[in-house]
């Protein structure tokens, strides 16, 4: 997933108010449980939460290695082509660390 996408899924955040409930029954462990009555607890996740689950649920399907990608610039090493464009590298660097203040 490329970094636009991911700011692109964190404005969402902003714009999102809805949330999805969870209930459950919280019984406390020990003595005080046995005298109480159960309690209804209800969790509601925020449209940020949300966001988090699904980004973490594509996340989960894309392999940890580009196999291809890995073979390529092997071979490009092994080939002397491989180039690297230190300027790139560079504003790359500096877009990342600017989109950290936003």
């Amino acid at each position: 997933m490329d970094q636009g996408a991911l700011g692109k899924l964190g404005n969402k955040v902003d714009e999102t108010t809805t949330g999805r409930k969870v209930s459950g029954d919280n019984r406390a462990a020990g003595a005080a449980a046995k005298s109480q009555a159960p309690t209804n607890d209800t969790v509601e996740l925020t449209s940020g939460a949300q966001l988090l689950e699904r980004l973490e649920k594509s996340l989960a399907s894309v392999p940890d290695i580009d196999s291809a990608r890995v073979a390529e610039v092997k071979a490009a090493i092994e080939n002397g082509e491989y180039q690297i464009d230190a300027d790139a590298i560079a504003a790359a660097m500096i877009r990342l660390e600017r989109s950290f203040g936003e």
